[in-house]
């Protein structure tokens, strides 16, 4: 892991809805930082920019994490000047002084996250950084967590897992095909729905499944 906060610091944590940045946060908080909020990037038609997850089931989870969530609408294009205004804001609103994020392995992120904290003039921490991907989806399942996939590569994943929740089924599955078994490389994400910090479970309704070139999303529709 990569940790240069200091214990009781405010952060933000990096949040895309799914198993990593969750993990992330779990994580974080046993180290001992103070949560400000989620941050969470959004695309002009109203989903994540990394997991395709419509905002308000967004809002849900945050609700149900008991963590306010903020948000900002970016273009690929315009993410880092996206970033850089949101982290002022919340320097200035909230107070961070630092942001937690779910990266695993990929030096690029790692670069990037290492540039833009710089920018910004906050501190970075990766709880998951160099973890084994196997490890990660173990860790999960491990603490109570319950993700469900909502997002594939067709090349490299069966549409058959779309709406199941990551098990050692799923991590079997990936190991044996030779792909990532936490999705690391795009392979899959995920939508947590349950788990440690969570009031109750998500409850949300699988609909149907939109492709494009090489990927599927499945569609998850609002929170009861």
């Amino acid at each position: 892991m990569i940790i240069n906060n200091s214990k009781g610091d405010r952060v933000f944590v990096s949040w895309s809805g799914g198993k990593d940045s969750y993990l992330s946060l779990l994580l974080a908080k046993e180290e001992g930082f103070e949560i400000a909020c989620l941050l969470s990037f959004i695309g002009g038609e109203g989903r994540s920019r990394s997991h395709g997850i419509k905002t308000e089931i967004l809002k849900k989870q945050a609700e149900l994490l008991g963590i306010p969530l903020e948000t900002e609408e970016v273009t690929w294009e315009s993410y880092e000047g996206g970033f850089e205004e949101a982290v002022s804001r919340l320097k200035e609103e909230r107070g961070v002084t630092g942001g937690v994020f779910g990266d695993i392995n990929l030096n690029e992120h790692l670069d990037w996250i290492e540039k833009m904290c710089g920018r910004c003039g906050i501190k970075f921490n990766l709880p998951l950084w160099q973890m084994e991907e196997k490890k990660v989806s173990e860790l999960l399942i491990d603490r109570g967590g319950k993700a469900m996939v909502v997002a594939i590569r067709r090349d490299l994943v069966d549409e058959s897992w779309l709406g199941k929740l990551i098990d050692q089924d799923f991590i079997e599955y990936c190991l044996d095909i030779g792909i990532s078994p936490c999705g690391e490389g795009g392979e899959a994400h995920t939508l947590v729905i349950d788990g440690p910090l969570f009031s109750e479970p998500l409850h949300c309704k699988p609909g149907k499944i939109e492709r494009k070139e090489n990927r599927a999303l499945l569609e998850i529709g609002s929170p009861d």
